[in-house]
């Protein structure tokens, strides 16, 4: 029972890390006019914001050998709150660049702290339910805008909204502090905060960690580039109006979190590395409905693109453990972090340069070219630490 208690506020906090990931793009319309900047300063923010999470993403575990995961998670989502009530009442633009460096680096906290320990004491169906939650995250901020922009308001009353209701999950964190003890106590063991936990710079020389990083960083650079493009894609490659366009896009993102849903209730019987291949098979495919079928139907494999991605990132993690041993996995985990969120930050930008050079319409041949990168990835990494 005090499992249970304990993995659903791990979900909430997972929750919270999603909400302010598709705020940003959907309140900068209004955001930009308002600070008086250009429309492409928001590639700034995104930067900084990933610049914040790979550093704490890296130093994550030299503060696992001190910190229970707890103790981080709470001040982790405490920083979160703090820079999000901060975007609510920033004045200009430099101000709000270094509150996005604060939000980085406690989102990178997090999620490699949650995605660590669920690794670490859960099966592969929590993970996927992990992040199937952080899913549900970022549905909310979209609709949390639209209803305050219907009713009058600003993009700032949302920030508040969301800088508020982080606040209050860090209270339930703390809270829920005797759960995290219990846990430790009826598995014997102190899960972190242990000074035998490998050091990053050690971790990055163990046999597979290097196939491992390529693994999540061309996956990021294939989810993320699709959430970024794929609207225009529609535009400008298929014909679609702008509004269509629009909403035919949000549904790569409800495929993802019905792809994770799914993959929570069959993961545990099939395994991670069957998940990652189902949901590689399924890109594939869906990438070539994208370039081969009408305009018509690019709705659905956009779906079927977004169910491909569902499983396949919570499946790598919840390898790590397996493939590097609980002592190697907050230090590989973080690295794996760190890699995925180079692979966000840079390659969507680049495909973006292409894009222009050429067309828009090589958008499935860019998330083919990731999807065999990424298949490569983890089969190395299988020969070199699973066998």
């Amino acid at each position: 029972m005090l499992s249970l208690l304990l993995i659903i506020v791990i979900y909430i906090a997972f929750i919270s890390l999603g909400l302010p990931d598709s705020m940003l793009g959907a309140a900068w319309p209004a955001m930009y006019q308002d600070l008086h900047v250009p429309v492409s300063y928001a590639g700034f923010i995104s930067m900084t914001i990933c610049f914040g999470t790979v550093v704490s993403s890296i130093c994550y575990s030299r503060l696992s050998r001190r910190f229970h995961t707890e103790t981080i998670t709470i001040v982790s989502v405490a920083a979160t709150a703090a820079a999000l009530l901060g975007f609510s009442l920033a004045p200009t633009f430099p101000i709000l660049i270094a509150l996005a460096l604060i939000l980085g680096l406690g989102a990178g906290s997090v999620d490699a702290g949650l995605n660590n320990y669920v690794a670490l004491h859960f099966k592969a169906r929590a993970m996927n339910f992990l992040h199937a939650s952080w899913g549900l995250g970022t549905l909310v901020g979209p609709f949390l805008l639209s209803y305050l922009f219907a009713n009058g308001l600003g993009w700032r009353p949302g920030y508040r909204v969301l800088g508020t209701t982080q606040s209050c999950i860090v209270l339930l964190l703390i809270f829920s502090i005797p759960l995290w003890r219990s846990n430790r106590t009826d598995e014997g063991s102190s899960e972190s905060g242990e000074e035998s936990a490998m050091d990053a710079g050690v971790a990055i020389r163990e046999k597979g960690v290097a196939a491992a990083l390529i693994g999540f960083f061309s996956y990021c650079a294939m989810e993320n580039t699709a959430m970024l493009w794929s609207a225009t894609f529609l535009v400008s490659a298929r014909g679609f109006s702008e509004s269509q366009a629009a909403g035919s896009a949000g549904l790569l993102f409800w495929g993802m979190t019905a792809g994770r849903i799914v993959a929570g209730l069959i993961s545990d019987k099939l395994g991670d590395s069957r998940m990652i291949r189902i949901g590689e098979i399924l890109i594939a495919v869906a990438a070539a409905l994208l370039i081969a079928l009408p305009p018509d139907f690019c709705i659905a494999a956009l779906f079927l693109l977004g169910l491909g991605f569902g499983p396949i990132y919570p499946a790598m993690i919840h390898q790590t453990p397996e493939c590097f041993g609980a002592k190697a996995s907050s230090a590989i985990i973080g690295l794996e972090m760190a890699s995925a969120y180079v692979g966000s930050a840079f390659m969507p930008p680049l495909f973006g340069a292409l894009g222009r050079a050429t067309t828009m319409g090589i958008l499935p041949l860019f998330v083919l070219f990731f999807t065999a990168l990424n298949f490569m990835a983890i089969e190395t990494k299988k020969r070199k630490c699973l066998g």
